[in-house]
């Protein structure tokens, strides 16, 4: 009796063929016999199964021969199984792509063989300012240990004075082309060439220094600017101050990672910078000039007369940097009133007075003031 492909597949008859192909890929890599629990049989009926399904004419011919498709005109293809596939159009009907991710996952992927990495690894390092040098920006000066280019061969990975040549294996290409017999027939693909590791060249002696790598571990130190207006978690990048590549390949970035101290003067947030100063009572009432302290160093504001509590002002252009620019944000002072706590006698009466001129009510514990006054 014929086999039922739905079923072999696991899917619906009115199942897309996107999940058809994505049931195929789940089975054939579950029930190939090269793995430690494939099963042979089992792979061919699935193989036969999709050569039929995945392809539009086949799947409407079974679906309209049902299980008698063997015997129909469009059967004799799927009637022969395993051993019908056609390899001058692939896999039997299964798609190029499909087989080749089986077989790279089969044999550990050494049909796609990736190169040694073209470009160096990023590194990451946390750097502490202080709260004035994210203000305006500062150059740090940083060590870091990495690997580097071999400074005896200049990352060439060959002795200096020797040659370099084209790499006699790939003749320069630095892939050359693997044929594996597998179950299914020969299988051709791409590798890196093991012999110049895909670098298309070979030294005629290797670098003693650093054995052919091209690559030295040591400490580098280097000067990074920080940019004026950076703020707490900032994130920048050194670019090509990161891990060299194999053999004098690109270099990786370097990402600093800020961390900015506080200051118990200010606050910011953004280019903006706050902070407070008191004020007492009689400078609130008659008004004054006063120094306040600002990253710029003291800086002079002007109090009018009957500032209330909670009165904001401005220092334009007092603040942090802005990135990307050559402003900066502003310097905002909140000014908070004292009430006096402790009066004389003659403040107490003269403050009696001007309540009597406001028409005020005040009710003054004398015994409680002599405390203070006597």
């Amino acid at each position: 009796m014929a086999q039922d492909y739905y079923q072999t597949l696991g899917v619906a008859k009115t199942s897309s063929a996107e999940e058809i192909k994505r049931a195929y890929r789940k089975l054939a890599h579950q029930h190939h016999p090269d793995k430690d629990k494939g099963n042979e049989a089992k792979f061919k009926e699935i193989n036969e199964a999709y050569q039929v399904l995945s392809d539009q004419n086949k799947r409407a011919q079974y679906d309209q021969f049902g299980q008698t498709f063997q015997n129909g005109s469009a059967g004799q293809g799927a009637g022969q199984g395993f051993g019908g596939f056609d390899f001058s159009q692939g896999f039997g009907g299964v798609e190029f792509d499909d087989a080749f991710d089986i077989f790279s996952d089969i044999f550990g992927g050494a049909g796609r063989r990736a190169p040694r990495r073209a470009r160096g690894v990023d590194l990451e390092m946390v750097l502490e300012l202080s709260f004035t040098e994210a203000v305006f920006g500062v150059e740090k000066e940083l060590t870091i240990d990495k690997t580097d280019s071999c400074e005896a061969c200049e990352g060439s990975g060959a002795e200096a004075g020797t040659k370099v040549s084209t790499c006699p294996k790939c003749h320069g290409q630095g892939q050359i082309r693997v044929t594996k017999r597998t179950i299914l027939g020969q299988m051709a693909s791409v590798a890196t060439c093991d012999r110049c590791d895909g670098q298309g060249k070979v030294a005629e002696h290797a670098c003693k220094t650093c054995n052919g790598s091209g690559q030295k571990r040591r400490a580098k130190t280097l000067k990074v600017r920080i940019p004026a207006g950076v703020e707490d978690g900032s994130r920048i990048r050194v670019s090509g101050e990161g891990e060299v590549g194999y053999r004098g390949s690109n270099f990786g970035d370097l990402y600093l990672q800020l961390r900015v101290a506080g200051d118990p003067r200010f606050k910011r947030q953004g280019p903006n910078i706050y902070s407070e100063a008191p004020i007492s009572f009689y400078q609130a009432a008659l008004g004054t000039e006063m120094e306040v302290e600002t990253v710029d160093g003291k800086k002079t504001i002007k109090i009018p007369a009957g500032t209330q509590s909670g009165k904001v002002f401005r220092l334009k252009g007092h603040g942090a940097g802005i990135l990307n620019s050559s402003n900066r944000g502003d310097h905002l002072v909140t000014v908070h009133v004292v009430t006096p706590a402790k009066l004389n006698k003659k403040e107490k009466e003269l403050f009696k007075q001007l309540a009597e001129e406001k028409g005020e009510s005040v009710n003054v514990d004398e015994s409680f003031w002599d405390k203070f006054t006597s």
